[in-house]
């Protein structure tokens, strides 16, 4: 074997710090953990404000579930951008991103319109399965119409009314997708200094948009997140994920918190893109026990908010006690989800020709891509 054929073994997490392209090659990282943990923020946020309490984070004007999000749009910016380094075929692109998404959607969207509706809903079941809205549900929570989506008589009593409100940020994310998708058949991913410009003004689009928005409207502003992550591939060269920075940059994050509202989104998408890779690869191996059964993070993050309604439609209204509920219940339907319906979807994956993979290395993003990464 020649010098330039050997593998290069990317240097281990240590104190001193990595440089984020010497790891992005190795699959030994903590992005499993770390989605497993930002999906799982989601729930315990919404356990609070489906019952009408105030959030984990609210002293800093924020809510747990908005970090969760954060996480995943600035971990999907780097792997989806790493993925169209690997692999930059538009059949394939889209091909994968389908495949990851969609399949489980399917499945969450059917379970919850024709086995959990109608045990909850309040209208007779002849009504319920008469109605348009059941069965154009599937669909169109299929098709990633999902603002909105509702079922004729679930849910509409509760605090907080809606069938799968985290669903939001999936059309979101695929347009993140088609911007990356755009950029790469262009060309223009390839110059450094496009994709930082973009980075930098999608940044100042987020400072304008949350104060001056809805806050609906304005949770989309996390697409920041992954254009800064995009960006942040492209500088893998340079840039190096060490311990005194995040340190550092949890004090500061707070300080923004109580700061301007503007302030507060431009410093916290930065840190949730660096503290993302840091973890993912500076972090010595952790939590890998949580993993070991799959990657559950999308299937706890599309089947928590049914469940969690359904529970504070039987009388569940202490945040705490919901956790405790919903935690397992909704593992073990996102572990099923995974081995059921995700990985066996993610085995039809394509996977590039030689003379277009060439000596590249694995791809690290085939496990990821959706908001959830």
């Amino acid at each position: 074997m020649s010098a330039q054929s050997r593998p290069v073994r990317a240097a281990r997490p240590g104190l001193g710090g990595v440089r984020l392209g010497d790891r992005l090659a190795d699959r030994d990282n903590n992005f499993d953990v770390l989605r497993l943990f930002a999906a799982w923020a989601v729930l315990v946020s919404h356990c609070f404000a489906l019952v009408g309490r105030a959030e984990p984070l609210h002293q800093l004007n924020a809510t747990l579930g908005n970090v969760g999000v954060l996480i995943f749009f600035a971990v999907s910016g780097l792997l989806i951008r790493r993925s169209w380094e690997y692999d930059p075929s538009p059949r394939d692109f889209w091909t994968k991103r389908a495949l990851r998404l969609l399949p489980a959607l399917a499945a969450v969207s059917v379970l919850t319109a024709f086995v959990l509706g109608p045990v909850v809903t309040s209208r007779p079941l002849s009504s319920y399965f008469s109605s348009w809205e059941t069965w154009i549900y599937p669909v169109r929570v299929t098709l990633l119409y999902t603002f909105g989506a509702p079922l004729p008589g679930v849910f509409d009593a509760n605090p907080y009314p809606g069938v799968n409100g985290p669903l939001w940020s999936l059309p979101v994310e695929v347009f993140a997708y088609l911007c990356l998708f755009l950029m790469g058949i262009t060309g223009l991913l390839a110059r450094r200094w496009f994709v930082t410009t973009v980075a930098g003004a999608s940044l100042v689009w987020a400072a304008w948009w949350v104060p001056n928005t809805s806050d609906s409207i304005a949770s989309t502003y996390v697409l920041s997140a992954f254009a800064v992550g995009a960006a942040a591939y492209t500088w893998r060269d340079r840039l190096v994920l060490s311990w005194p920075v995040a340190l550092a940059l949890f004090p500061i994050c707070i300080a923004a918190g109580l700061g301007p509202t503007s302030v507060r989104v431009v410093v916290w998408t930065l840190a949730a893109v660096y503290l993302s890779y840091w973890f993912a690869y500076a972090v010595p191996p952790l939590g890998r026990p949580l993993v070991r059964w799959g990657d559950a993070s999308y299937g706890v993050y599309i089947w928590a908010f049914p469940i969690q309604q359904a529970l504070v439609q039987w009388g569940v209204r202490d945040p705490w006690l919901m956790l405790v509920i919903a935690t397992p219940v909704v593992w073990l339907l996102a572990i099923a989800s995974w081995r059921l319906v995700e990985r066996p979807a993610l085995r039809r994956k394509p996977h590039p020709t030689a003379a277009t993979a060439g000596d590249r290395p694995a791809d690290p993003a085939l496990g990821a891509g959706r908001t959830h990464g």
